[in-house]
């Protein structure tokens, strides 16, 4: 472990990025819920169920943890090259004999360098790190993890209501159809065609109404083309 770090667990750049998108992605959704239900103490799946499937970061998740990253406020380490190949092609590997044992990388290499979040590998102009580390308790010190509720997730419920419609209960048939959650939107066009492969009271769906059910099955921000970015805590507004 480089000079400075404390002991602990370590965690690749990976896990980091995964755990960091995981918080706020739950955190968007507390603010979604209590938007929509109007209560600002309103606590919705205090304890992710524990067959969650998993989730990729998304860019809005690995900027945040650049920028925690860039300042300083979590120090990685990693296996460091500044040995080029003669005979390379491909750009991303254009560096070889990695050092076995890591070192620290410096905030002025995060700003410096080139993080490609595919391959996992910081690249600067004349050198490169791989097999990235970052200590957990400095990563959970900026995104703690979700507080603990009982056995099962504090999932909030409405009475279900007398009255429904074949409509509604169509657009409630294709969010558990294509699994729509807050993280994961499918396309308007996919949706739009689903509905009209349907019926209601014998009748086909036509496109306009198809292509209306899909605008409202969707988030609002998901027709804007993106999430909207959470406020977070200062580190992460700065540039």
């Amino acid at each position: 472990m480089a000079e400075g770090q404390a002991p602990g667990a370590l965690w690749t750049i990976g896990t980091a990025m995964e755990h960091v998108h995981r918080i706020e992605g739950y955190a968007l959704e507390q603010e979604l819920y209590r938007v929509v239900f109007c209560d600002e103490t309103l606590q919705i799946g205090a304890r992710p169920a524990a067959e969650e499937p998993r989730r990729y970061p998304s860019q809005s998740s690995i900027d945040s943890f650049l920028i925690a990253l860039r300042d300083g406020y979590v120090r990685a380490t990693g296996r460091r090259s500044t040995i080029r190949r003669n005979d390379c092609e491909d750009d991303r590997n254009v560096w070889r004999l990695h050092a076995v044992d890591p070192t620290l990388i410096t905030t002025d290499e995060w700003r410096a360098g080139e993080f490609d979040s595919n391959e996992l590998m910081l690249t600067g102009p004349s050198w490169q790190y791989i097999h990235i580390q970052v200590p957990e308790f400095m990563v959970k010190a900026i995104w703690p993890d979700w507080p603990e509720g009982d056995d099962e997730p504090a999932i909030f419920h409405l009475d279900a209501p007398d009255y429904t419609t074949p409509y509604l209960e169509l657009m409630q048939q294709a969010i558990l159809q294509f699994g729509l959650t807050v993280l994961h939107q499918e396309k308007k066009e996919v949706l739009s065609d689903w509905f009209r492969t349907q019926r209601i009271d014998g009748e086909p769906v036509s496109k306009n109404l198809a292509d209306a059910m899909a605008t409202l099955v969707r988030l609002p921000s998901a027709q804007r083309g993106g999430a909207k970015r959470m406020r977070g805590p200062d580190l992460r507004q700065r540039e």
